[in-house]
């Protein structure tokens, strides 16, 4: 029975999207350059006087070029490790990383936690999403589809799809092991047949969104009575 579920499992490969990949890295450079820009004359908009000047500027620019250089050796470390392709199959899920290495995290590795209060799939938060748990050869680790490329070398466009993939590899391969039902909410996951729920995953987005315009436009109705506060005070003093 499981020889027919591997056969009919077939693998999926991550699928790239040239012109996102283009705009997330243009967007990228131009911010860092915009950041190091303000960086370089922030000493000359806060000083004015040039005493002070100079010996903030003794103090903070070997600061900054030490700071710069520790970013472009930790660039060069995570240049090495980008992910050029994902395959989920029936083995498990495979990250094919620039530097030649493939990582494997595999079902027959994964492990259970033998805890009647703790699901051996679980959700773990990060950076206010969240990314799969499990324990993977002794080791507790999270599962990372969203964050494993970061736009370096290629955007990825089906990573849900390689997500629910993956998932689905856990119940047809490894029926022992629990899920948290959590997971299929937090994913829009129908659990019968492993789609993707549309409808709920656009009301939430529509949701964070609506909430996203109504927080930026009470920031920017807040920032544009500080400035005509400001500008009736300058008309004052002068």
């Amino acid at each position: 029975m499981q020889e027919d579920v591997r056969k009919d499992f077939l693998p999926l490969v991550s699928k790239s999207w040239r012109f996102m990949t283009w705009l997330t890295r243009t967007s990228a450079a131009l911010l860092l350059l915009v950041m190091s820009l303000v960086l370089f004359i922030l000493p000359v908009i806060i000083c004015k006087n040039v005493t002070i000047l100079v010996v903030v500027s003794i103090l903070y620019y070997p600061a900054l070029g030490f700071g710069l250089y520790r970013f472009i050796l930790y660039q060069k470390t995570v240049r090495n490790r980008e992910v050029k392709k994902i395959i989920v199959d029936d083995k498990g899920v495979h990250y094919e990383r620039k530097n030649g290495i493939t990582d494997h995290i595999l079902y027959d590795d994964l492990e259970k936690y033998n805890l009647a209060d703790e699901y051996d799939v679980d959700l773990s938060p990060r950076n206010k999403i969240y990314v799969l748990k499990v324990k993977h050869n002794d080791s507790v680790i999270n599962i990372d589809f969203d964050g494993v490329d970061a736009g370096y070398s290629s955007y990825i466009v089906n990573l849900n799809a390689l997500r629910r993939k993956y998932i689905q590899g856990i119940v047809y391969f490894r029926p022992d092991l629990r899920i948290n039902p959590s997971v299929y909410t937090a994913y829009n996951i129908n659990p019968v047949d492993f789609t993707f729920h549309k409808k709920e995953y656009w009301t939430v987005l529509a949701k964070t969104l609506a909430v996203l315009i109504l927080l930026g436009s009470i920031l920017g109705c807040i920032m544009l009575g500080l400035v005509k506060w400001l500008s009736k005070d300058q008309i004052y003093l002068h």
